[in-house]
């Protein structure tokens, strides 16, 4: 509306859409095009999400290194994409319905630049990382995570927020754990309370079987060293007063895990190579580094302190696709080898859909659908997994007039003292597969 003020005759849009959920998403492009033709007004759209670019474009500029590598119709650059930059960004968008199919998850092929050349680079197949025979390793029971907002003259309080009511879920050792939702659904509060950043308000979260709240202090910290954050800015993740080596090392010397410098050392050096950086980056400064880059140093000090558990807030949104495909089988390699279990935060449903095993859909705080990730993706039940689904842009502006356009926002979760919400319950469909009712 600011940039809408003077009634410019062209709008610059910088990255408008990349941290929203794709309800929101989908609003944003729907009032983009509708002033548009109402003002006359020309766009230059800035975006690395190739979706984004078939919905809205009429035509493309592809930049490489500084410089315009290609130009043209949107439909002629996504169907004969001429330069081999091109061709490497289409080809490591995750589209949707992919992985139609696939018993589990299933890492992308890379294609990556030689000079001025592309050339596709083959991966492993990963074989199945979830143990299931196993007891899960994190366990939520009635969570419940509810914040003042609103007091009196009198200073009492007259309304909160129910970000997060009544939820049930496990993870087990391996398992890609993927929750997803619009913005204020609850996800991020779930992780934060998981790794003790908030105490829940009610319900129960178990670590290997025990309740955190029968935890002393010493397990806690314990704890805090099996479950470990990545973040969603990779920009605003690293002290940029520190070298990398020190972030990554300093998991390590709270904990107490390794003693002694050099030892220390060759630990930090380690992990860089485990995450494909070389060792002698320990000395430089996170501002030295380009997205993708920092964000492998964020999983490397995830990894210093051998969790059993990541929890991965939105940890792909800020980056290009061609880096998200390399950060997600980066992930996908260290589960395999690790064992890690993720919980993966996001409102992207294309990646969410190539790394889970199992998804969560959240509403208002509450789960409305959950199940394996070919149950939510092929079978969709709940009226709002659907919308989520439908709302989902494709890279294939040929496409375009079949995508719905959604109105409306979700409603709000603030409520008063003593109304709470009803706790949805979650229905059986087929095994390994639950939907919340519906009114």
């Amino acid at each position: 509306a600011m940039a809408l003020a003077c009634r410019p005759k062209l709008l610059i849009a910088d990255e408008p859409t990349t941290a929203l959920d794709v309800t929101i998403q989908a609003q944003i492009l729907s009032i983009i095009r509708d002033l548009q033709k109402k003002l006359g007004m020309a766009v230059i759209f800035i975006t690395h999400d190739m979706g984004v670019v078939a919905e809205i474009a009429d035509r493309v500029v592809v930049m490489w290194r500084g410089r315009k590598v290609e130009e043209g119709p949107v439909e002629e650059i996504f169907a004969r994409p001429a330069h081999a930059y091109t061709r490497a960004l289409l080809s490591a968008v995750p589209a949707l319905g992919s992985m139609t199919g696939e018993p589990f998850p299933k890492r992308l092929p890379l294609t990556v630049m030689d000079g001025e050349q592309s050339r596709v680079v083959g991966v492993e197949t990963v074989q199945d990382t979830a143990r299931y025979d196993q007891a899960p390793i994190l366990s939520l029971r009635g969570l419940e995570a509810r914040f003042d907002v609103r007091r009196n003259l009198l200073g009492r309080v007259t309304h909160r927020v129910h970000a997060v009511e009544g939820v049930d879920l496990d993870l087990w050792p391996g398992e890609t754990l993927s929750l997803v939702g619009e913005s204020g659904s609850g996800k991020s509060t779930i992780g934060r309370t998981i790794q003790q950043l908030q105490d829940p308000t009610g319900g129960e979260v178990r670590f290997e079987g025990r309740p955190m709240s029968d935890m002393s202090a010493h397990e806690r910290r314990r704890l805090r060293r099996q479950v470990q954050y990545v973040f969603q800015d990779p920009f605003a993740s690293l002290d940029p007063r520190r070298t990398v080596g020190f972030s990554i090392a300093e998991p390590i010397t709270t904990h107490g895990l390794i003693d002694g410098a050099k030892a220390i050392r060759s630990r930090v050096a380690e992990l860089l190579e485990r995450v494909g950086l070389k060792p002698e980056f320990a000395d430089r400064y996170p501002h030295e580094f380009s997205g993708g880059q920092r964000q492998r140093i964020c999983i490397a000090r995830a990894l210093a302190s051998k969790p059993r558990l990541i929890i991965a807030d939105e940890a792909l949104s800020a980056l290009d696709v061609s880096v998200q495909a390399q950060i997600i089988n980066l992930m996908m390699e260290l589960q395999a080898e690790e064992g890690l279990a993720y919980l993966f935060i996001s409102h992207d449903m294309a990646v969410v859909e190539k790394i889970s095993h199992r998804v969560a859909v959240l509403y208002l705080g509450q789960i409305v659908e959950i199940g394996s990730r070919a149950a939510v993706f092929e079978r969709p039940m709940h009226p709002y997994t659907r919308k989520l689904l439908s709302a989902v842009p494709v890279a294939d502006p040929t496409r375009r007039p079949d995508r719905p356009m959604l109105d409306g926002e979700i409603p709000s979760p603030v409520r008063r003292v003593g109304d709470a919400p009803r706790i949805l319950s979650l229905k059986s469909v087929a095994p390994d597969h639950k939907v919340a009712e519906t009114a």
